[in-house]
């Protein structure tokens, strides 16, 4: 095990204990600074909400004068007598005298009948601002108009109307226009820091004066928004126009709904705060400081042990000895022995490994040795069983052919008898290969319709008086799917064998394709036989699994078809399950394969025989006299010319006398290989072009890729069925080791 690495010494853990001691001093002047921060926070709003409402008391008070100035003017003789001359001489002496624009006095219709800035006979009829001028009229009170340009274009004013009563009657509105220089000069006697911004807006959002000059004439969009809540007064973050964070506070007039704005920059105010930061942080930094210098005084007399240690660690880890002169330290001692006694128990360990893995390694030559003698017995097994098998076959098919009525019974004894061994052989050697996963899969687009086709016509002539119904689905006659033929016929196969073998003789098996709801075809295999009880069921696909039966075991087998059928369907990428309701309820058994998209055409199969369909030459070679026989007399009831030969050097000796078209050569043959006499044969003027089959009762992937490297066009599998392979197309033929 390595020690930690420099990351982890001793001088870094002391800097860290005196660094922990300033953990509470920061954690401290953290609470502090955030408290600060905060009140800092708040004082800034409240200045800038403060110097809003004295400001707006100022605007008020410089409008609240001049509607005073203009009531007493419409109070005047002149203009309560109707005197206009006289009137208009008044008004500007009075507008003068305040710095206003004009003063202007307008009918109850809003129509302009005097404008003291210019002669009483050049009066235009319509005021500048009418808004305000309507709002007068309607409610006969003062009224603050909005910011508007003039037609002599002498800046932006605002217009203050007050109405001119006789009695309880309104006979004029009489305004005075006040530039907005009155108000900035309201602005300008306040004093804030160059960053800081006063600005006062009218009804509409338009500026009336502001601190700094600025093109744009209404607020900041962070202010219009801070605005837009309408609250009476308020404050918030806020940028200016030039883009300076601000905290801004306002506050609305209440009669004139003008508003005054105060934003103090962020940045301004914070300058000294930033300055206590700052010397804070200095005063942590150099903490720190001291903290390493005394972590790297303290640690001065402890590294050089330390070193010492990381060295005899190193030691250890490369296997190499470990030796420690005496250390001063009590600690830092038992780490020097306890890295001597870790070498000790790592050369100790080292040797049991060694041990250990020598046993292991005879143990695993034995196991590869036991799975290679296991693979040679089963396939020697498939050889001797298939052997014999071959010509019981032969003989069987002969009997058929030859029409015998007497025999009948016994010869479909006999046939169901010789299929039910080579099913037993060939499960056997496929549950093998499965779990060896030596199973080779040949998939290619195959019609589910006509797999289930073939298999309901597959299994006629064991069903006996039980019956079989097919039903395909309307939307199921077309599902395609990518599959091994051979291998999917042989699920189908099993599981109505299996329904034939636990139905009555007088019951019914359902064969059922269907489209399901996800798009998977789904077969199923429903009997009306003895049904299966909960704990069979759970079971019922596992290896060598078989339901308890009676003595005479009439529905026995090795349980491997529902094992070998769930392993095929999986290597299809689908799945199997089993049903029944229980005792005499009978079983469904239901598959689901994925399906592919239909193929645009199919290929036909090309002849595999040179011999054609039709009588051809046949040299037949087989050490086993009985095999050779039953198979030279139905392939003479078939119509070809057969030799015969027990012997491979009889056989070459046949060729100087006959030219076959087929040879059928066995490869265990004594004295000479099948593969050596395919060889020969291939070398032999009469042999040259003969279509070569290897039979065989050997059917490994590796014994078919030997007949086919030794120049063999078929590899069939004892016993193989009674129509000659070149007499079929391709696909009804396996060359591989699962045929």
């Amino acid at each position: 095990m390595k020690l930690p690495g420099p990351a982890r010494t001793l001088r870094f853990r002391l800097f860290l204990l005196a660094a922990s001691g300033l953990l509470p001093l920061a954690l401290v002047a953290g609470v502090v600074l955030a408290y600060v921060t905060g009140e800092r926070e708040r004082d800034m709003q409240d200045t800038a909400l403060a110097v809003s409402r004295a400001l707006s008391t100022a605007v008020e008070a410089e409008l609240n004068a001049t509607i005073g100035v203009l009531q007493s003017v419409a109070l005047a003789e002149e203009l309560q007598s109707g005197d206009l001359p006289r009137f208009h001489a008044l008004a500007r002496r009075v507008g003068g005298s305040q710095g206003w624009r004009a003063m202007v006095l307008s009918d109850t219709g809003g129509r302009v009948v005097l404008n003291s800035a210019v002669p009483l006979e050049a009066v235009r009829p319509q005021p500048v601002e009418q808004e305000s001028m309507r709002r007068a009229l309607a409610t006969r009170q003062p009224v603050v108009g909005t910011v508007a340009e003039g037609p002599q274009r002498q800046g932006p004013a605002f217009a203050v109307r007050v109405p001119v009563m006789k009695g309880d009657e309104l006979v004029h509105i009489l305004s005075a226009v006040v530039p907005a220089e009155r108000i900035l000069a309201v602005v300008q006697r306040q004093r804030l820091p160059p960053t800081s911004v006063i600005a006062i807006f009218d009804q509409s959002g338009t500026r009336v004066a502001r601190s700094m000059l600025h093109t744009s004439p209404r607020p900041s969009p962070s202010l219009q928004a801070l605005l837009a809540k309408g609250l009476p007064e308020g404050v918030g973050p806020t940028h200016t126009l030039e883009g300076v964070r601000s905290v801004t506070g306002y506050v609305r007039l209440p009669e004139s709904q003008w508003v005054v704005a105060t934003g103090i920059s962020v940045e301004e105010a914070n300058r000294g705060f930033y300055q206590v930061l700052a010397a804070v942080a200095a005063g942590l930094l150099a903490s720190l400081g001291l903290a390493a210098f005394v972590a790297w005084y303290f640690s001065r007399d402890v590294t050089a042990p330390i070193d010492a240690l990381k060295a005899a660690a190193g030691a250890l880890g490369r296997g190499e000895p470990v030796h420690l002169a005496p250390l001063g330290i009590a600690e830092l001692r038992d780490v020097a022995q306890a890295l001597e006694q870790a070498s000790a128990d790592r050369d100790r360990a080292a040797q049991e490994r060694e041990t250990l893995l020598a046993r292991a390694t005879e143990a695993l030559r034995r196991a590869e040795e036991a799975g290679r003698s296991k693979d040679e017995f089963l396939a020697m097994l498939g050889h001797e069983l298939r052997n014999p098998l071959a010509p019981m076959a032969t003989a069987l098919h002969l009997m058929a052919r030859r029409g015998d009525p007497g025999t009948r019974a016994e010869r479909e004894v006999m046939e169901r008898q010789v299929a039910h061994m080579k099913r037993l052989v060939d499960d056997l050697l496929d549950v093998s290969r499965i779990t060896g996963k030596r199973l080779e899969m040949r998939m290619q687009p195959l019609r589910i319709a006509d797999l289930v086709r073939h298999a309901s016509q597959s299994v006629q002539p064991v069903l006996g008086l039980r019956r079989l119904a097919v039903e395909v689905d309307e939307h199921a006659r077309n599902l395609w799917v990518s599959g091994d033929e051979v291998r999917l016929g042989q699920v189908l196969n099993n599981l109505l064998g299996n329904a034939i073998k636990f139905t009555g003789p007088e019951g019914t098996i359902t064969l059922r394709l269907r489209r399901a709801a996800d798009g998977h075809a789904e077969i199923s295999v429903l009997d009306t036989g003895f049904g299966m009880p909960p704990e069979v069921l759970e079971h019922v696909f596992d290896l060598f699994y078989q339901a308890p039966q009676g003595a005479d075991r009439s529905r026995g087998g090795l349980g491997l078809g529902l094992a070998i059928v769930r392993s095929l369907v999986e290597m299809h990428g689908g799945s199997v399950h089993a049903e029944s309701g229980g005792d005499g309820r009978g079983s469904v058994f239901t598959l689901r394969l994925p399906t592919i998209t239909p193929p645009v055409a199919l290929g036909d199969h090309g002849e595999a025989g040179a011999a054609g369909t039709g009588q051809g030459r046949v040299l037949l070679v087989d050490d086993n006299q009985d095999a050779a026989d039953t198979a030279s007399a139905l392939l003479e009831i078939s119509g070809y010319e057969v030799k015969v030969a027990y012997d491979p050097g009889i056989a070459l000796t046949i060729l100087d006398q006959f030219r076959p078209q087929v040879a059928v050569l066995d490869i265990g043959l004594p004295g000479m290989s099948g593969y050596e006499l395919a060889t020969r044969l291939r070398g032999h003027r009469n042999g040259a072009n003969c279509y070569l089959v290897a039979l065989t009762g050997y059917g490994t992937s590796a014994d078919v890729a030997n007949a086919l490297e030794a120049g063999f066009d078929q590899h069939l599998v004892k016993p193989a069925p009674p129509t000659p392979c070149w007499t079929r197309s391709a696909g009804a033929c396996r060359t591989g080791p699962d045929a």
